[in-house]
Parts: C-alpha cells; sequence; structure tokens
C-alpha cells in the first residue's frame, strides 16, 4: 500500500516522466452492453454516472491535505458539496486566470509553485455482490490539471491531462455494500507547462465520472478502418477488435442500417500471440466487412451505419457488445489537394473552445447542439478541436450532424522561451507522446475527423516528429497538420499556417509568413494549404473576409481555413448593483493576464450571435446566384451549388424584386442542381421601370423542410444583384421659392422661412449652428460638428497597453496626432441671401500640438421649405496618419426608448467598409437599441454604409454616406472596459460619416486594415441633405 506520505514526497505532478500511474491503456469509449439488440439500438450500456454532489475542500497546497481524507471513515461533514462535474473557481474557491500566452506562474519546467491550489474531492457509491462479479473500472473524462485517486483508503493511481479520459481497474479495491471514493486535483503539475493554450486558466473534475462494469472475459478495444473502392463506390471495413479472454473465444462483426443488417455475421477468433503474466493470450481479431454502394459520411450527407462487435465464448453464448457508428467516406491527399470521397474539401471552418459563461469549462450535450446547429446555420462545415481533445460526445454529435473535424493534441507551450525548448527535449518526449498517442487511440472511429492535429504553438521539435511517425504507421488514413516551425515543415501533411494574408509577405524573425497566394507556388511545395487560423474575430471585426474567400475559390490548392474562434471567452458576472456582465482577463484580480484577449468569438459567451457571423455565413455559403442576363421583362441567374456530395434537393429559391429599397415583386422558383454543378434559371418581371429608380434583385435559397440543425424556411444563402433601369432620365425641378430671412442679432445669425415654423440660429463666434427648430420644437440638442474620432476598435488597439505601448497600433498613431482633442477655432462665418436660398458659410481650423491639423468649410444652403443642403470640405495636414473617419456628429432628441431608426442603404445589420459583402441595399427599420451592438469590450458600432436616405425622429437625411446612432457618447466609449460601465444617454447621437476606416481582421496585433479602407487622403468633401420628415 502506498502511504499519502510517500506520494507528497514523489511529487509526481513535478515529473513529466510521470503521465499515468496505474492507468489502463487507452480505447475507444466503451458500453459492455450485454445483448447484441442492445448494442445495436444503444441501449442499456452499462456505465453507472457518478455525477452529482460531492464533498470538496481546496487547500493552499498538496502539503497541507490531511492524508486521512482518503479514508472510508474520515468524517467530511464540515466540508462543503460541489457538483462534479464543474470548475471549482466558478464555486467561490480559487480565481480564474485569464492568461494568453505567459504562464501564470514562474517558468521552470517541470516544476511548479509550492502554493498549488489543491482540490479534494470525495463521494460515496453502492455496489451489490452481483456487481462485483464483474470488473468494475472508473473514468474521469477530464480533471484539470492532475489527480491521485483513492478507493476505500487504498491508493489507486494518478495521472495528468486535463483533456483526455483516465481510466482505472477498481475491482480489486470495491466491496459489497457501500465504497469511498477520494480524489485529490492539483491545479498545477508539470504537465501545465504543455497546456499553455489561450483561454482561463480553470480547475477541478470538469468533465462526465462513471463507472464501467464489464465481464471478465471482455472487448478492450475496436479500431474500425473505413475505405472506398477506386470508384469511391463499394465500401469496406477493416476491424481490429483487441479482446481479453481466451484463444477459444470468438469475436462477430455486423453491421446494421438502423434496425436492419447490412451484412450476414463475420466470427472470427484471436490471430496475434503474446505472453504475459496471465500466460500466453490470443487476444486480436482482425475483421473485413464489405458492403456494395453504400451510403457514404460526409459533412453533407452524414449517413450512418452501426457496428456491433460481440465476443462468444467457445460455444457461441453471447458475452459482451460494443457498437460505434459508421460512416463509409475516404480522405486522402492527391494532386495536391485534400479530398474526401475523391472530391477536393473547402474547409468552412471555425476553431472551437469549450466554453460556457456560467460553467467555464463544463459542456452539456445541449450546449454541444445549439454550437453545431449554429455552426451548420450559418454554413460551417469544420471545427477545430482548438486546442485539446474534446468532450468524448462531440465528436459522436459532430458524426451524426456532419462536421469535419480536425482534432488537436492537447500540446502548447506558446509562453515558452523558445518555444520549441520542451518539443526538442527527450525528457520530455513520454509526455507528448502520451498526449497524441491517447486521443488518437480514444478517437479513432469518429468518422467525422479527417485531420489529426500534433497540437499548437510548440515551436517544432523532435517530439513532433516523433508523434508524425507514429501516427501515419499506426492510422495512414488520415493527414496529420501542425502549424509549429513555420507551417510546412516533415511534421505535416497540410500547409497550416495561422493569420497569413492573400497578398502580404507577414515578416517574422524566425520563419516569413508568406502570402497564401504564395506559399503554395513555392519549390518543390505540392501539399495543400488550409489556415489553421485566420480571421480574428475580436469584437468588431472580419475585415475583408471576403479577400481570403475570393482567392479560396480561385486557387484549388487554397482549401479554406478555421477562423479563430467561435465564442466570447466571457464569464458571467455581477457588479456591486446586481448588474450582469461578462469578465475577462483582470476581472477576478489575476495579476497576469491578457485583459479581454480571450473576446475574440464570432458569438457572445450565450450564443447570440455577432454582425461578423452574418460575413462569415454569406462568404461561406455552398449555393451561389449570379446575374447572367437582364432585359427588360426577365433575368437569367446562374445558381452554382457548391455543395460536392448533394443536389439541392431540399432548397428553394425565393426572390423578391426591390425599386428604391421596398418590395414590389416576389416569386418562388423550384431549385434544382445537382452536386458541384451549375444550372440557369430565368425570372420573369413584371413592372414598370420609374425613371431614376433603383432596382435590385433579392435571392434568398430557403430550406423546404426542416433538417437536424434548421427549422424549414431557413435561408442558408443570399445574394443581391443590382438591376439596369431602362427608363430614361428624370427632369429635375428648379426652386423657384422665395428665400428665407437673414437676420443678424449680435453674434448670433438667424435664418427663418417666411412663415417662421422653420428657423436656424447661429452663433457667428464660434461658427457652430446652436439652434434649429421647427414649429418652435427643437430638432437637436448640440450644434453638429466634426467627427475624425471613433472609439477604438480591439483591432485598433492591437497588444498596446497604458504599460507596454505599441507606436505602430492605429491608436498610438492616433493619440500622437492628438484625434479626438483637437481645439476648434472659427475662423470666419459669413452669410448672404441669395435668389431662393440663404448661405451660412463657417470655416474651422482645428489645432494640436501647435500647429493646425485640419480646416474644414461648412456652407449651408438654407431653403423656405425647411430644408438645409451642407457642404463640407476637409483639408488635413500631411502629417497626419490615415484618420479614422471623416464626418460630423449631431445630438437629437430622445423622445422614446424604442426609437425607430429607418434607412435606405445596406442593413439590416452592422456593416464597415471592408465588411460589408452580406448587406443588402434595401429600406431598413430598427429600434435605437438594435442600432448598437453591445461588444463586450466597448467599442465603436452600429455603422451602415451606403445610405442615401435617412430618418431620425421628424429629421430626414439624404446623400452618400454612412451613419450610426447611439445613446453613448464616444468618449464613453473609449473609456468604458465592459458593457455594463455604459450609461445610457437621454439623447441620441447621430454620427454621418463620408468615409469610415475599415475595421481590419486578419489579425488583431498589427494593423490589419487593407489600404483601400485605409483613410490616407488629405482632401475630402461631403455633401449632406436635411429636411424635416414627419411620420
Amino acid at each position: 500500500m502506498t502511504a499519502f506520505s510517500e506520494i507528497l514526497q514523489r511529487r509526481d505532478w513535478e515529473n513529466p516522466q510521470s503521465v499515468n500511474i496505474h492507468c489502463l491503456k487507452a480505447h475507444s469509449p466503451l458500453a459492455s452492453f450485454r445483448d447484441m439488440a442492445h448494442a445495436r439500438d444503444g441501449i442499456h450500456a452499462q456505465r453507472q454516472s457518478l455525477n452529482g454532489q460531492w464533498k470538496f475542500k481546496l487547500f493552499d497546497a498538496p502539503e497541507q491535505v490531511d492524508g486521512q481524507f482518503t479514508q472510508a471513515d474520515f468524517n467530511d461533514a464540515e466540508w462543503d458539496e460541489i457538483p462534479v462535474p464543474s470548475n471549482w473557481q466558478l464555486h467561490g474557491y480559487d480565481k480564474p486566470i485569464y492568461a494568453n500566452i505567459k504562464y501564470p506562474f514562474d517558468v521552470n519546467p517541470p516544476f511548479v509553485p509550492r502554493e498549488n491550489p489543491t482540490g479534494c474531492y470525495r463521494t460515496r457509491v453502492s455496489l451489490s455482490p452481483e456487481d462485483l462479479l464483474n470488473t468494475q473500472r472508473i473514468i474521469f473524462d477530464g480533471v484539470n490539471s492532475a489527480f491521485h485517486l483513492w478507493c476505500n483508503g487504498t491508493w489507486v493511481g494518478y495521472s495528468q491531462d486535463s483533456r483526455l479520459p483516465a481510466e482505472f481497474d477498481l475491482t480489486s479495491h470495491l466491496v459489497a455494500g457501500e465504497n469511498t471514493l477520494a480524489v485529490m486535483v492539483m491545479r498545477w503539475c508539470d504537465g501545465s507547462y504543455l497546456e499553455d493554450q489561450d483561454m482561463w486558466w480553470l480547475s477541478g473534475i470538469f468533465r462526465d465520472v462513471t463507472l464501467l462494469s464489464k465481464p471478465q472475459h471482455c472487448i478492450e478495444d475496436v479500431f474500425i478502418t473505413p475505405d472506398l473502392d477506386a470508384c469511391y463506390r463499394d465500401g469496406s471495413l477493416s476491424i481490429v477488435t483487441t479482446i481479453a479472454a481466451p484463444e477459444t473465444y470468438q469475436v462477430q462483426v455486423q453491421l446494421f442500417e438502423g434496425t436492419q443488417a447490412v451484412t450476414e455475421p463475420n466470427i472470427d477468433r484471436p490471430h496475434n500471440r503474446r505472453i504475459d503474466e496471465r500466460g500466453t493470450w490470443n487476444d486480436v481479431v482482425f475483421q473485413t466487412l464489405h458492403l456494395r454502394e453504400p451510403k457514404k459520411w460526409t459533412a453533407e450527407t452524414p449517413n450512418l451505419y452501426r457496428l456491433v462487435v460481440s465476443l462468444l465464448d467457445e460455444n457461441g453464448t453471447h458475452l459482451e457488445s460494443e457498437a460505434y457508428p459508421v460512416g463509409f467516406r475516404k480522405v486522402e491527399i492527391s494532386e495536391g489537394q485534400l479530398k474526401l470521397n475523391g472530391k477536393p474539401l473547402l474547409i468552412r471552418g471555425v476553431n472551437r473552445h469549450e466554453h460556457h459563461p456560467e460553467l467555464g469549462h463544463v459542456m452539456t450535450e445541449e450546449d454541444m447542439i445549439r454550437d453545431i446547429c449554429l455552426m451548420k446555420q450559418y454554413n460551417f462545415n469544420a471545427v477545430r478541436t482548438a486546442h485539446y481533445p474534446n468532450h468524448p460526445r462531440w465528436y459522436e454529435l459532430c458524426d451524426q450532424y456532419g462536421l469535419y473535424v480536425c482534432d488537436e493534441a492537447n500540446i502548447e507551450t506558446h509562453g515558452m522561451q523558445p518555444m520549441s525548448r520542451l518539443s526538442s527535449d527527450p525528457q520530455w518526449a513520454h509526455a507528448y507522446m502520451s498526449r497524441y498517442t491517447q486521443m488518437v487511440l480514444r478517437d479513432k472511429n469518429h468518422p467525422s475527423i479527417i485531420i489529426w492535429s500534433l497540437g499548437n504553438e510548440s515551436g517544432h521539435g523532435s517530439n513532433h516528429n516523433a508523434m508524425y511517425a507514429w501516427s501515419k504507421n499506426f492510422d495512414p488514413s488520415r493527414p496529420v497538420q501542425y502549424e509549429g516551425g513555420g507551417s510546412n515543415t516533415t511534421a505535416t501533411d497540410i500547409i497550416a499556417p495561422m493569420y497569413a494574408r492573400v497578398n502580404t509577405l507577414i515578416a517574422d524573425e524566425a520563419v516569413p509568413k508568406w502570402p497564401i497566394k504564395k506559399w503554395i507556388s513555392l519549390p518543390n511545395e505540392t501539399r495543400p494549404l488550409i489556415l489553421c487560423e485566420y480571421a480574428h474575430a475580436m469584437g468588431n471585426s472580419l475585415g475583408s473576409f471576403d479577400e481570403y474567400w475570393a482567392a479560396f475559390r480561385e486557387f484549388p490548392r487554397l482549401q479554406g481555413g478555421f477562423i479563430w474562434d467561435w465564442v466570447d471567452q466571457g464569464l458571467s458576472q455581477w457588479d456591486e448593483n446586481g448588474q450582469h456582465f461578462w469578465a475577462y482577463g483582470g476581472d477576478f484580480g489575476d495579476e497576469i493576464n491578457d485583459r479581454q484577449f480571450c473576446i475574440n468569438g464570432l458569438i457572445f459567451p450565450d450564443r447570440t450571435v455577432h454582425p461578423t457571423l452574418q460575413e462569415a455565413k454569406y462568404c461561406q455559403r455552398m449555393i451561389t446566384v449570379s446575374l447572367q442576363e437582364q432585359t427588360q421583362k426577365a433575368c437569367t441567374l446562374l445558381v452554382t451549388n457548391e455543395n460536392l456530395f448533394r443536389a439541392t434537393d431540399n432548397e428553394q429559391l425565393n426572390w423578391s424584386l426591390l425599386e428604391n429599397g421596398q418590395v414590389i415583386q416576389t416569386g418562388s422558383l423550384a431549385l434544382s442542381v445537382e452536386a458541384d454543378s451549375q444550372t440557369r434559371l430565368e425570372i420573369a418581371l413584371n413592372f414598370t421601370p420609374k425613371a431614376q429608380a433603383q432596382y435590385h434583385l433579392n435571392t434568398d435559397i430557403c430550406l423546404i423542410e426542416a433538417t437536424s440543425w434548421a427549422p424549414a424556411g431557413h435561408v442558408v444563402a443570399t445574394e443581391q444583384m443590382a438591376l439596369r433601369n431602362h427608363a430614361g432620365l428624370a427632369i429635375p425641378t428648379l426652386r423657384t421659392q422665395p428665400a428665407p430671412k437673414l437676420t443678424q442679432d449680435g453674434h448670433a445669425i438667424v435664418v427663418s422661412s417666411l412663415d417662421e415654423k422653420h428657423q436656424w440660429r447661429w452663433d457667428s463666434q464660434s461658427g457652430l449652428l446652436m439652434e434649429w427648430n421647427v414649429d418652435g420644437k427643437a430638432q437637436m440638442l448640440a450644434a453638429p460638428q466634426d467627427n475624425f474620432f471613433r472609439a477604438p476598435l480591439d483591432n485598433d488597439i492591437g497588444i498596446s497597453e497604458v504599460d507596454n505601448v505599441d507606436p505602430n497600433a492605429w491608436v498610438c498613431r492616433w493619440e500622437m496626432a492628438g484625434i479626438g482633442q483637437w481645439e476648434r477655432h472659427c475662423v470666419h462665418c459669413d452669410s448672404e441671401t441669395l435668389a431662393h436660398t440663404v448661405v451660412v458659410t463657417t470655416t474651422f481650423a482645428y489645432h494640436f500640438g501647435g500647429d493646425v491639423q485640419a480646416i474644414t468649410q461648412w456652407t449651408h444652403t438654407l431653403s423656405n421649405d425647411g430644408e438645409m443642403l451642407l457642404d463640407v470640405d476637409v483639408t488635413l495636414a500631411d502629417t497626419l496618419p490615415p484618420m479614422p473617419r471623416i464626418g460630423l456628429e449631431l445630438q437629437l432628441p430622445l423622445y422614446q426608448a424604442d426609437t425607430p431608426i429607418t434607412w435606405q442603404g445596406l442593413g439590416p445589420f452592422e456593416n464597415y467598409p471592408d465588411r460589408l459583402a452580406a448587406a443588402r441595399f434595401g429600406l431598413h427599420t430598427q429600434t435605437l437599441a438594435q442600432m448598437h451592438t453591445p461588444y463586450i469590450f466597448p467599442t465603436d458600432s452600429g455603422l451602415r454604409c451606403g445610405t442615401q436616405w435617412l430618418q431620425v425622429n421628424e429629421l430626414a437625411i439624404s446623400g452618400d454616406f454612412q451613419f450610426s446612432v447611439s445613446q453613448y457618447a464616444q468618449q464613453q466609449l473609449a473609456e468604458a472596459k465592459h458593457t455594463h460601465d455604459l450609461l445610457a444617454q437621454e439623447r441620441i447621437y447621430l454620427r454621418l460619416d463620408h468615409q469610415h476606416m475599415g475595421v481590419g481582421g486578419d489579425d488583431s496585433w498589427s494593423p490589419s486594415v487593407h489600404k483601400e479602407f485605409q483613410l490616407t487622403e488629405k482632401h475630402y468633401r461631403y455633401q449632406l441633405r436635411f429636411k424635416p420628415a414627419s411620420r
């Protein structure tokens, strides 16, 4: 018996050779069905969940634990209770820590801090004498970071690797009646050096705990390899079954589709002899099944069969069965492309952390299904398990719903210097190999897994080469990818860079990141390129995403990538006033943190979507529509089905004709396009065009019937096409009304309509329009002013911090130029009456640092009917960096909380100049609240581009502009750290932009806004027309 003191002295948690002690060998998940029909139907598995309330106490270090807690008679009445699974930091113990790169402790591998929070758990399990006739195994699906296990006071074993199962045979430790299990979990272990992923550091038993009952003679493992013939028509299954049974026992395999057998039973005996302490055993059975023209598995057509593997004794009596879903598919790399069933794939992928805002790293099945359905609804077909093996149920659901999976080993040493330090260290080879091989051994039977990954951001070393070699020998049916060491080392079958640009070289001290177009053309490079991470979706981001997809569709060996990342990793918290907010790094007093760098998802923590997800959905759409020909009576469309394996047999095309943004005609067409092909459709138009009207044709591809992942009517793809107007031009009307009245009273310039209904008043000293009244009612609360500032986006800030300024970041460049701090001076303010109008002209000079940074001239042309035409001329100093925006801001009264905002332009969702491919021109209406995007880290938001007309309250504005409306001042947005810090003002801030810089998003740590979306000109001129409007 191993004493508790010996365990403390041995310190397995600081020994990279002590990975698993007394753990059973990794294998595919087992269920031990006692009937073949039960196995076929997946019912009555011999698995008992031990999830629930466990006794719990947290200590500051393992040395402070009372070793008596392992004993059955230990009094734990004063201990707390904690749910299993859970992370103890989310139940009031210890604190969460978020860091992207830095380790949250001194780097001195394999040693960890002496202050090592240690959670001790206890629970009781009752077993009958009949239960003890079988072997009893306990399975911990996930414990962070390492743990020792005791049963009835006897030490059972030790395990680390937070993301893989640890399985122990408890049979010899159990008794009939009540049994006590005790677990000691350390927050830090040497394995923590291999788990430096960009996520929260959380601890505890956070995945399921299960007791598995198996007969003495049983199935230990099953390895299923599907294959297709050279024509990808007929299928075969290679089945390798490992058993613990005498050589006279037999294995029967049979394939089912539902309850129907599709193959005859295949029965065979072991053919592999081994000798151990039990004597001579024949424990491996090799079998093959063949099936003519099986239904194929793909993400588009996730057809599954079920293989039942049964152990029979020498008399043919059934002992137990295991069963697995089977998908017939073939993965290969040929002609420089990753192919599935002979077709080159286009990976519409996303990186996904296992994150729940209340449960931390605990994922329920409902959460997993919700994620999968959202991914499918937004046109994702692949997921990378960044950066560790996921919960076992995740893969079953990906098999079932249809997602391609890149399964990644739990290895990342991002904060190590050099990054490959441990990757090249033989002392750590066992730890590396264990993490990779155990993942493969667990997940090997899932058809959804089409790529193995050696891990993430760990440099490149001999340990990676060893993992790669093992993988190619054990499972040659799948390619291996790895980004570290330059993305194209000998340890990867796929060029797998992160954040490489489409056309721009990214310089790096170690290895360059070539433009992806150039990378595939390098000498002797024949591998496909799939970006393991790209399009860093941090806050208001994903600019120029459409450029990636234009390249993917143009170059066959550019086969897509995985967006970083799926979900904002915010944790639910409440402030002292009871107001909810999403917490990020530093919000828990964690001194080593990377702030909001964990907030970079396409969806919020509660799974509501960001506007960026709309752009991803559009660019990744599987069905595209383009206008081929237009006559006055019809349009011919080309419909392309990018689904490789299914026709559009459950979709229809709904179309609408828009005149000046309003629908004037609609219709539907049946859609029948074969897989990977095109067809032409004709739409008959029945309308008389109006002079100078704008016409657009919208198409929505919709599901006819509900699927497992979306309801009937779900829109899978949209398109908008501008149509030619066959009508002639309209004759402009000339203004004939008399000019309004101009008066001056001291410093006041007052312009009034002749009926006194409209009145404007300027202050000639400041040059500002101080009042605008209609029927005595104020239209504005503050004067319109030039606006060059935007509340910085995450991409504007980059890696710049208060104590570590990055002078290259946009926000630093703007602060150096004083943008947002300029002093305005009125140079002159003139007015004159013309034949039909009054013109008020003001000129402003903006000063900073002793120099004039900008000069603007505002020319207001006022009409008797209440219209104001505003011309703005802007000249900027040559020394200024590219500007955030060129426009103006005014403040309007807030009459109601749900003030409707109506505009004719791009929408309905937020869009920016470099992120508007998904937006459509139309007449849109949303409430004021809907116009604001509540990014967790507040920034500029809510812009709508391509606007021609806007109405807010009784004010109508026309021109060619971009706009946003908000109840928050820009400075408030710039200073706030969380959305709940914002205090809505009793006014509407209306920002009208002539031009607005793009948001960028190739990454978030360098200025990633493409040049064509930077405001580099030094002279701008724009025009806006203001007019009272009634609803």
